[in-house]
């Protein structure tokens, strides 16, 4: 079974925040395998725009905590999807994004 069946097997899970991060995670694995790779390249070879992709990006920087919460899907009711995409200064600072997306 494949992770992300795996996931979506799980009460409450999900599947359109997972799918985010998978995507997220395969964007950051590929720019660090290969840094002669452009964001905007990615971004034209997944279909999305370049600001879309960054965004993703971004994604791929959740506290541990964070995605724990959403891969089980224990995480607060009003982190969804688009509210995940459309803040555009997510912070890195991971007590800060607990602060913004979890209270």
């Amino acid at each position: 079974m494949s992770l992300l069946a795996d996931l979506m097997s799980r009460a409450n899970v999900d599947p359109v925040l997972v799918r985010l991060l998978l995507r997220a995670h395969a964007i950051r694995v590929r720019l660090f395998r290969d840094p002669s790779l452009t964001l905007k390249e990615i971004a034209a070879e997944e279909g999305v725009t370049s600001s879309y992709a960054t965004r993703l990006l971004r994604l791929a920087f959740l506290a541990p905590d964070i995605v724990a919460a959403i891969s089980s899907g224990k995480h607060p009711p009003q982190l969804t999807a688009n509210r995940l995409m459309d803040d555009t200064r997510l912070p890195l600072d991971w007590r800060a994004q607990r602060e913004l997306l979890c209270s």
